[in-house]
């Protein structure tokens, strides 16, 4: 009976357990059948960003976690990710994945996966983003094919420096500083690895190429740097870079100054000094200071000459004279450059000291005497400053090659001889014009090297006199009369241009222009003119007359006595 009772309450159980068991599968079949009435299952795959990670100690990558939902009706192809700025309109394209993207990147169905994100467009790094953009919200854009866009926010790491520099060009082109200060608000302390300022330098210190140099939150450091050279520098692109990853830039504008040596002059009278002349130049921000002027000869010998710190502000220039005999250092190369108080110096200047020979002609406007047009005299002085006794060995026209013959050429240091040379320079005259270069050979006695000198004329055409000057008053107005002559022996007839009248006491002459080729005068023909001149009010005064033509070199000049009283 006891084995009968347990064997009921067992049966009993087991029935209870198969209807509950057959209501629950039951229930679910019929929901089954019955929400895909009211269930839209995606037709194409949609991906979502489950995740990204901007890490603050090291912006050099960031991380996200893609997921293809198991209810996506396949696998996804990733072939684009993308940042923006949240409240922007610019794309910027990553272009470098681990894994790459390049040629897509497979995510199975119900897959998520991990990829870290390192670059952004050809000219940009992650990092170069997360400090440009610090703190701000941007938005991350995953594209695949046949795939709406996911999109996910997140915010840059908010990490500043303020970056300042002094680069002054009153002080120094070889030193500046470069103060970098963390924001109090920067979520991490950061640690400076290199600093590029845009130009060279050979020294720096705190020196952060040995040892990086840390910087706190709130914290300030100043970067001396020395050996530079940015002279001549006007704007350049300045970057920080740290161990966290961050890249800190910023343009820099600095004051230039321009100088230069203007001039080296070596005055062949005075051999025992020089000049130079130094220019700082208009668009120069500051003035500067001459240190000193190094003169480099053809041997490597350095001369230098102290300028005492002498200042020399913009658009201004200033002559340094300084002692050097230079007698016996003829016909060389000098190189000079000017070194100033703020560290740089001026491109060498290239000068040539004068020859050992210096041959000059004395009288050089009475040389051709048109009374005598078939032959010329010509003297030349051997300066006092050549070193050697030359013989005038030809004397060559350089338009025809034609050869002056000279007879005994010896001309010392110092002292002058004539040479008569035949030579028909009118008829030179008509078929050359009036130019005239000679070109004189002379040969040192002692070497025998030989020199070359060009001396070139305008030649003589007419000869222009005035004859009298008088006064004269026809009604009421009064006149200088003036009777000019072109003289029998003149070559050409001449057009008189103007005349001037320069009165005794009178700061400023007065110009009568002539009616443009008007006034002619012919060989041994005169003229008359009457200019208009108040003599009344200048009476018992010099007047000096001078008439111009229109040929260059011939003019004639009187000077005429107004009289007290009229006769």
């Amino acid at each position: 009976m006891g084995l009968s009772a347990s064997v009921k309450g067992l049966s009993t159980i087991t029935i209870i357990l198969i209807v509950v068991i057959s209501a629950v599968v039951g229930g679910i079949i019929s929901y089954a059948f019955t929400i895909a009435y009211y269930t839209d299952v995606p037709e194409k795959t949609t991906l979502a960003i489950t995740g990204i990670y901007i890490d603050p100690q090291n912006v050099r990558s960031f991380n996200i976690t893609v997921l293809n939902p198991s209810y996506s009706p396949g696998d996804a192809n990733i072939t684009r990710i993308a940042l923006s700025l949240k409240n922007g309109t610019r794309l910027y394209n990553v272009v470098e994945t681990r894994p790459s993207i390049k040629n897509g990147l497979k995510i199975r169905k119900g897959e998520s996966l991990n990829i870290t994100c390192l670059k952004l467009e050809a000219n940009m790094t992650f990092s170069d983003f997360a400090s440009e953009f610090a703190g701000e919200k941007i938005l991350v854009h995953v594209f695949a094919e046949e795939s709406p866009a996911a999109n996910m926010e997140a915010k840059l790491p908010y990490v500043k420096i303020d970056i300042t520099t002094d680069f002054n060009p009153k002080v120094s082109f070889k030193r500046f500083n470069i103060t970098l200060t963390n924001s109090i608000l920067s979520e991490v302390n950061l640690t400076v690895t290199d600093i590029y300022p845009g130009v060279s330098f050979g020294e720096v210190y705190p020196d952060f190429r040995l040892n990086p140099v840390s910087l706190q939150k709130n914290e300030t450091v100043c970067f001396q740097f020395k050996n530079a050279s940015w002279y001549e520098y006007v704007q350049f692109m300045l970057s920080v870079h740290t161990e966290q990853g961050y890249v800190f830039r910023k343009e820099v504008k600095v004051g230039t100054v321009h100088a230069a040596v203007q001039s080296v002059v070596f005055d062949e009278n005075y051999t025992d000094f020089f000049k130079v002349t130094v220019y700082n130049f208009a668009e120069s921000t500051s003035p500067v200071n001459v240190k000193e002027v190094r003169c480099v000869l053809e041997n490597g010998t350095m001369l230098t000459f102290d300028c005492n710190l002498a200042e020399l502000p913009p658009n201004a220039t200033r002559e340094f004279m300084f002692p050097w005999n230079w007698k016996e250092y003829r016909g060389k190369n000098v190189t000079v450059a000017a070194y100033f108080a703020q560290e740089f110096e001026t491109y060498g200047y290239r000068a040539v000291t004068p020859p050992p020979v210096i041959l000059k002609i004395l009288d050089a406007d009475k040389t051709f005497n048109l009374r005598d047009n078939e032959r010329f005299n010509i003297t030349f002085l051997n300066h006092p400053s050549s070193l050697r006794t030359v013989n005038v060995t030809r004397i060559v026209v350089k338009q025809t090659g034609e050869i002056l013959n000279v007879g005994d050429g010896l001309v010392n240091p110092n002292s002058s001889k004539t040479f008569c040379c035949i030579f028909n320079w009118a008829g030179f005259l008509k078929s050359h014009g009036r130019n005239l270069t000679l070109r004189v050979y002379a040969k040192d006695t002692q070497t025998l090297e030989e020199y070359t000198f060009d001396f070139s004329f305008m030649l003589p055409v007419a000869e222009l006199n005035i004859t009298t000057v008088e006064i004269a008053t026809l009604g009421e107005t009064r006149y200088l009369n003036i009777t000019a002559k072109n003289l029998e022996f003149s070559l050409w007839n001449i057009t008189l241009s103007k005349v001037i009248i320069e009165v005794q006491g009178l700061t400023e002459p007065l110009e009568y222009m002539l009616p443009k080729e008007q006034v002619v005068v012919r060989v041994g023909g005169e003229t008359v003119l009457l200019c208009p001149f108040d003599w009344q009010k200048y009476m018992g005064r010099s007047v000096t007359v001078t008439v111009v033509a229109a040929e260059e070199l011939v003019k004639a000049t009187k000077t005429y006595m107004i009289p007290n009283t009229l006769p």
